[in-house]
């Protein structure tokens, strides 16, 4: 007898939002040559108007910062391939601002935000809080 149902792939989400409420998103041009970066990395705009992963020294108030929503390879190189004349930057979906669970957002190496950075970034309508949970909950009276 031949199977009629398979299951072909699976998808585990992982979630970037502490609170869904007040989320911004918008799109952004993610700078040539980035490489592969993760959901959750911090971008920053440069002065050509293109986004790359933020460092530590790049989280102050006068840059604009974002939260990448999804991963995104914008490629291992800046300069064009052989027999092109340009290189395209990747488009992404970010978050302009957010409540995000503490510890998913990270910098460009992969490094945990301070909580000095998490004082900037909360200016920015960028904060942290802890993942809600969807346990039991007891509400029995003990006497």
């Amino acid at each position: 007898m031949s199977k009629l149902y398979d299951v072909i792939g699976a998808k585990t989400y992982t979630d970037l939002l502490a609170d869904p409420q007040g989320a911004d998103v918008i799109g952004i041009n993610v700078k040539p040559g980035e490489g592969e970066l993760a959901m959750g990395t911090l971008m920053v705009r440069g002065n050509d108007g293109l986004f790359a992963a933020a460092a530590a020294a790049d989280i102050t108030a006068e840059k604009f910062l974002v939260v990448l929503k999804e991963a995104v390879d914008a490629g291992a190189s800046a300069t064009p391939a052989e027999g092109e004349d340009v290189v395209v930057a990747e488009d992404a979906a970010a978050y302009r601002a957010g409540c995000f669970i503490d510890g998913a957002v990270i910098l460009k190496a992969g490094t945990a935000l301070t909580d000095a950075n998490k004082i900037v970034l909360r200016g920015m309508n960028i904060t942290f809080d802890k993942k809600m949970s969807t346990g039991t909950f007891n509400n029995g009276v003990t006497a």
